[in-house]
C-alpha cells in the first residue's frame, strides 16, 4: 500500500523540481531581457522633443474668480502661474527604460523635470478643487456652494483632460456629476480613465462603474 504513495511523492517531486527550474530560468531570461533594454536605452542618442504634447495651463477657463480674495486660493493661483512658466508633460506610467528608448538617454534629466510638472500640476489642481468644496461657514456666504461646486467641477475636469491618475479626483468628479444629475457625463470620464498608464486605472475604473449602476 505504501508504493504508490512513494511512486506519487517522487512523481511530485520531479514535477516541482522541472516547475522550479523553469522558473528560475524564466526569470533568469526576464533579467537578461531587461538589462539588454537598459542597455540599448544608455546608448540611444538624443532626440528632439519639439513633438511632446506639452501642456498650456488655460487660466480663462477656469474659475480664477471663484473665492479669489482668500489668501488660500491666491496661493493656488500662484504656484500655477509659476507653473505656467514651465514645460509640462505627463509621462505618467511611461518608465525611465522606455523615455529613454523613445527620446534618448541624455535626454532623460529634462523628461522627469517635465513629469514632475505634471505631477505638481494634478496634485494642485486636485488641492484646489477640495478646498472650494469645503464648508468655509461665513466665507461661504459670498460665494454659494453651488457655485463652488461647480467651479470645482471645472478644475477637477480639466485634470482629467490632462491625463490625472490622481485617483480622488476621479472620485470628486463622480460624485459631483451624481450631485448634479450629470450621469450621461460618466461613460466620457470610464473612457478617460481607460487611458490612464498606472496602477490607479483599474481602481477608478471600478468606481465609476460602480457609479454608473446608481
Amino acid at each position: 500500500m505504501k508504493y504508490p504513495f512513494f511512486a506519487s511523492f517522487i512523481v511530485f517531486g520531479f514535477l516541482f523540481s522541472f516547475s522550479l527550474k523553469k522558473r528560475t530560468k524564466n526569470e533568469k531570461k526576464y533579467v537578461e531581457n531587461f538589462w539588454e533594454r537598459e542597455r540599448l536605452a544608455d546608448s540611444t542618442r538624443r532626440k528632439s522633443l519639439e513633438a511632446l504634447d506639452y501642456i498650456a495651463i488655460p487660466f480663462h477657463d477656469l474659475p480664477m474668480d471663484v473665492m479669489a480674495d482668500l489668501p488660500e486660493v491666491q496661493e493656488f493661483h500662484k504656484k500655477l502661474q509659476e507653473l505656467s512658466g514651465k514645460k509640462i508633460v505627463n509621462f505618467a506610467g511611461f518608465s525611465n527604460t522606455e523615455l529613454k528608448l523613445t527620446y534618448g538617454a541624455p535626454n532623460i534629466q529634462l523628461l522627469s523635470e517635465y513629469d514632475g510638472n505634471f505631477e505638481e500640476l494634478i496634485t494642485l489642481l486636485q488641492e484646489w478643487a477640495s478646498f472650494l468644496l469645503q464648508n468655509w461657514g461665513e466665507a461661504a456666504q459670498t460665494c454659494p456652494e453651488e457655485e463652488r461646486k461647480q467651479a470645482a467641477k471645472v478644475i477637477l475636469a480639466y485634470a482629467v483632460s490632462v491625463g490625472s491618475d490622481i485617483a480622488a479626483t476621479y472620485e470628486k468628479l463622480v460624485k459631483l456629476y451624481l450631485d448634479c444629475g450629470e450621469t450621461e457625463k460618466l461613460p466620457d470620464l470610464k473612457e478617460r480613465a481607460e487611458k490612464i498608464r498606472s496602477l490607479s486605472k483599474g481602481r477608478i475604473i471600478a468606481m465609476i462603474e460602480e457609479a454608473e449602476k446608481v
